[in-house]
C-alpha cells in the first residue's frame, strides 16, 4: 500500500501556511475564526474529486486520473518556465515540490507573484521526481506524497504535457 499521507485536519495544514506566509508576508488566506486554514471549496472537477476522495474510497482512482491528465499550477523557485520547483517546509524535516489544484488556489497561498507554471499534473510530477510532493499547501485537504507515491502515480497510464498551456 502507498505511504501517503492524506492531511485533512487545520492544525495539519497549519505548519505550511505559516511557512508560506514566511516566504511571502502579503499572502491573502481565508482563514476560520480561529485563524486556521479554513477547508476549500472545490472551483473545479479536479477538487471535488479530491474533496470527495477523503470520504470516499471510490473516488481516489477518479481523483488520480484527474490529477494526472488536468491543468495545475506548479510553484516555481524562480521566473521562467524552466526554472526548479519551489519546495515548502510542510512540517518539521519535511520539505515537498508545491503543486496546487488551480492558479487561484495558488495566488491565494503564495500571493499574486508568486512565479509558477501551469502544466498538467502528470508533467509537474515528472519535474518533482525523487522529491516529496505536496498538494494544496496550507489548505484543507492536503496531500503529502513520498518519491515511492510520486513513481507510483507516474505509473498510471496517461501522457505529458513538458510544457506550459496556453
Amino acid at each position: 500500500m502507498l505511504r501517503r499521507t492524506l492531511l485533512i485536519s487545520a492544525l495539519g495544514a497549519w505548519p505550511a501556511t505559516a511557512f508560506a506566509q514566511a516566504e511571502q508576508p502579503a499572502a491573502p488566506r481565508a482563514q476560520t475564526p480561529a485563524g486556521r486554514p479554513a477547508p476549500i471549496t472545490p472551483q473545479n472537477a479536479l477538487e471535488y474529486a479530491f474533496v470527495s476522495a477523503l470520504t470516499n474510497e471510490n473516488m481516489r482512482p477518479i481523483f488520480r486520473r484527474y490529477l494526472m491528465e488536468t491543468h495545475v499550477a506548479l510553484a516555481l523557485s524562480a521566473a521562467g518556465e524552466d526554472s526548479p520547483p519551489r519546495e515548502l517546509r510542510v512540517r518539521e524535516g519535511f520539505t515537498a515540490g508545491a503543486i496546487f489544484t488551480s492558479e487561484q488556489r495558488l495566488t491565494d497561498a503564495l500571493g499574486a507573484n508568486a512565479p509558477h507554471i501551469m502544466i498538467n499534473g502528470r508533467a509537474a510530477l515528472t519535474r518533482l521526481v525523487g522529491k516529496n510532493v505536496v498538494i494544496n499547501p496550507g489548505y484543507v485537504p492536503m496531500l503529502t506524497l513520498e518519491p515511492t507515491d510520486v513513481a507510483a502515480y507516474l505509473m498510471t497510464p496517461g501522457e505529458a504535457s513538458a510544457g506550459p498551456t496556453q
